[in-house]
């Protein structure tokens, strides 16, 4: 496998860790800059062997648009909707309500409203009817390049107490690998995960998964364990789960 890493990652340390583990195993890599608006890459690469990226939505865009095998983890199934149909109460905000952006309605009190695709049109936020009623005036307003225009699917909730936040890595229906990011309102970065955090995660992988590998992130509700959400593994932050782990499975796999 030949691995595409975007190179303005450095702020994080598994960036770090995963150039350590691709210049130890002796695994074919290139760190490339990508041009804004969609310009592609620099240096263009040309691999013969099956190829990976791992950097921003751009990156997994372009390698797409490269024919690149296999690329980027992502598709149409990194869709709220669509985790929905498959795992229901399992999900965390199964009660949300599905909206075009321009046509959510007045919300009474406070409330949580993300994107419905994985696509970073914006970041899931809690927010009052006010001040969301004037960002999306605002919104509205913008041209057609926006990220989130008037029919940009939304998931609508009403808030969750959450205790705790993990992301695990999961590959052929089998997590590889998790950490612990999150502490009440506190970010942190552990790579000690409950043995029931892991469990739970594996019979959601083994229930259904948006792709052959993705970032499944579990959530902690009123003692409870629930789906947050899933993520494209290509653009997905590392926190602190084992790279070398999640490198490994992924070289594992066949195309």
């Amino acid at each position: 496998m030949h691995w595409v890493v975007q190179n303005n990652l450095f702020n994080e340390q598994g960036f770090h860790t995963l150039l350590e583990v691709l210049a130890h195993g002796s695994i074919p890599h290139t760190l490339v800059k990508v041009i804004p608006f969609g310009g592609g890459i620099e240096p263009a690469v040309r691999p013969a062997d099956p190829v990976v990226v791992m950097g921003s939505l751009s990156l997994t865009r372009y390698a797409h648009e490269q024919g690149w095998t296999p690329g980027a983890f992502i598709n149409d199934q990194f869709d709220f909707r669509v985790w929905r149909q498959h795992l229901g109460p399992h999900l965390l905000n199964a009660d949300a309500t599905v909206h075009r952006f321009a046509d959510v309605p007045e919300q009474p009190g406070p409330f949580f409203i993300r994107p419905c695709l994985d696509d970073k049109a914006f970041s899931g936020m809690l927010t009052s009817w006010d001040a969301f009623a004037h960002w999306r005036e605002q919104v509205l307003k913008l041209d057609t390049y926006a990220t989130v225009t008037a029919d940009t699917p939304v998931a609508v909730s009403v808030p969750k107490h959450i205790q705790r936040e993990y992301r695990m890595v999961v590959v052929d229906g089998q997590v590889i690998t998790g950490s612990l990011y999150k502490l009440g309102d506190r970010v942190v970065a552990s790579s000690q995960v409950e043995p029931e955090v892991h469990a739970f995660a594996q019979r959601m992988a083994e229930t259904w998964g948006p792709d052959r590998a993705y970032a499944l992130d579990v959530f902690m509700h009123d003692g409870g364990l629930f789906i947050g959400e899933f993520n494209n593994l290509n653009s997905a932050g590392f926190y602190a789960y084992d790279v070398g782990k999640m490198v490994a499975a992924v070289e594992a796999m066949r195309f």
